[in-house]
């Protein structure tokens, strides 16, 4: 008993050190997209906040490539010891998995979550060309010829993929989904008018539509996007829809549960700042709430949403 006692109080006075210890030098934090897009900016915003915490570097690794694959396996390779985090994308953990034949991991198993950074609004934007001006314009055009309307994403399995196979799901229409490697490549030629429209972030939207450089034609949140105050919103085009992602922080599996506390409690003093949070709306973002467990659960519901719009994406690339 005595003996047991000890090893208990050894293993609390070790755990109670490495979250006071922790951290003692630079931090990597992978973001497995471009520079640029509203993954990054979020990912550089709380790791500016996070080192002035910590007094430490948070150095931000962009590692895209592979539908977020690359990243994230570079992530769960490295050692469990809070010094290499990933700023996790929704589709890496809700669809990525179920689209791919084979998946070098498993990110629900190899990765321990953390907290929810920001969620991002979407802006549905239309091509200054396209032969319609709003969505009622656009779903009669698409009930009319099914699947000659254009769509950009950043890849197959995309969010944004994902949230046009949704809308095409409610509002009963047929897109034609145009990938890239990466969505601002799509959104260029969305300018462009080489294609038709697509899921843009409302981060990245907002400028371009109040310059005129895109069509907006609805916001895809529950509520009003600030800086876009006049737009339509979609819920009330297509009865109740909206879509929205994630990002979140997330550590390898086996990350010592103290470290991962340390984590938790600084990301939400970070995430509680005004400051911070008026940059993320600034952008069309909302600061996170929850700690490890609202994040599984947010990856569990959006799981069970996506897994009929999966199962058609994979019968049509099935398809000869």
């Amino acid at each position: 008993m005595l003996k047991s006692a000890t090893g208990l109080v050894a293993a609390l006075a070790f755990a109670a050190g490495a979250q006071a210890a922790y951290p003692d030098r630079p931090v990597t934090l992978v973001v497995p997209s471009v520079p640029g897009g509203a993954a990054d900016m979020v990912g550089r915003l709380v790791a500016e906040q996070l080192g002035k915490q910590w007094n430490v570097p948070i150095i931000v690794e962009n590692k895209p490539g592979g539908a977020t694959i690359i990243g994230t396996q570079a992530v769960i390779k490295a050692a469990p010891d809070g010094y290499t985090l990933l700023l996790g994308i929704d589709a890496s953990f809700a669809a990525v998995p179920f689209l791919m034949e084979k998946m070098p991991y498993q990110p629900q198993k190899d990765l321990e979550p953390i907290a929810t950074l920001s969620t991002l609004r979407y802006v549905l934007v239309a091509s200054p060309t396209a032969p319609f001006k709003s969505v009622e314009q656009l779903l009669a055009q698409a009930r009319a010829r099914p699947d000659t309307i254009t769509y950009a994403s950043g890849g197959e399995g995309s969010t944004h993929h994902l949230g046009m196979a949704l809308l095409e799901q409610e509002a009963g229409v047929s897109f034609k989904h145009v990938p890239y490697k990466a969505a601002p490549q799509g959104f260029v030629d969305v300018m462009g008018g080489h294609i038709d429209m697509m899921f843009l972030a409302a981060s990245t939207a907002i400028q371009p539509v109040r310059g005129g450089k895109v069509q907006g034609l609805a916001n895809t949140a529950a509520t009003p996007i600030p800086d876009l105050p006049d737009l339509p919103m979609l819920k009330d085009k297509v009865k109740g829809f909206t879509f929205d992602s994630w990002f979140g922080l997330f550590a390898p599996a086996g990350t010592p549960p103290a470290v991962v506390d340390k984590l938790t409690a600084s990301v939400q003093s970070v995430l509680r700042d005004p400051q911070v949070r008026d940059k993320l709306q600034a952008q069309g973002l909302a600061a996170g709430e929850g700690g490890p467990r609202e994040l599984r659960e947010r990856i569990g519901a959006d799981t069970r949403r996506l897994a009929p719009v999966i199962a058609k994406i994979k019968s049509q690339q099935n398809k000869p």
